[in-house]
């Protein structure tokens, strides 16, 4: 929990021929709150003045959109597909008329 608050951290690895090598690893977060405890922040319902302003977006919308869309057309095929299995097997249980 301490490595999700620092803004950097610092690894040092050995390569197979023995040289040591530093990797910078980025831990900054811009949904993680600087100003409170991270623990009070973590619940189903987080409470006021968790989180940060970098959510949602047009982006979020777009995509909440294409999942709307998405599923009225699997409805839509799925109504359209069981009329047309209805009309078949009406039109097939009815005896032919007598000539």
């Amino acid at each position: 929990m301490i490595a999700a608050l620092l803004p950097a951290a610092t690894v040092t690895a050995q390569d197979n021929d023995g040289s040591v090598t530093d990797v910078t690893t980025v831990t900054v977060n811009d949904f993680v709150p600087t100003e409170r405890d991270l623990s009070e922040c973590i619940s189903a319902v987080p409470k006021p003045g968790c989180g940060s302003e970098a959510r949602g977006g047009w982006r979020q919308t777009a995509i909440f959109a294409l999942v709307v869309g998405g599923l009225a057309f699997i409805g839509w095929r799925v109504v359209a597909g069981a009329r047309k299995n209805l009309a078949a097997s009406n039109s097939s249980a009815e005896p032919d008329s007598p000539t």
